[in-house]
């Protein structure tokens, strides 16, 4: 395959990417409404902690445990934006 096949790849799965990045801000958007009714803070730092944990294990390709748990950390910094 040429270069632009791949970039072709890499696009289509960018669009993905976004899709299923909203679908979990979506959700944590409506865990910040209940988080609300209850009174709990938007950040759960022993639930963080567990998700990078896990994210950090299901690795299978090139990208390290602790690239992965970088991208997490994003992710979830992003998203509790969305929850306040």
């Amino acid at each position: 395959m040429k270069i632009e096949d791949w970039r072709i790849r890499i696009d289509e799965l960018n669009d993905e990417i976004i899709s299923l990045l909203n679908k979990r801000a979506s959700y944590a958007t409506e865990i910040g409404k209940i988080k609300k009714e209850q009174g709990l803070p938007v950040f759960d730092p022993a639930r963080e902690d567990a998700v990078l944990e896990k994210v950090s294990t299901l690795t299978k390709g090139p990208l390290s445990p602790e690239s992965i748990k970088n991208i997490f950390r994003v992710i979830m910094q992003e998203t509790r934006k969305v929850e306040e």
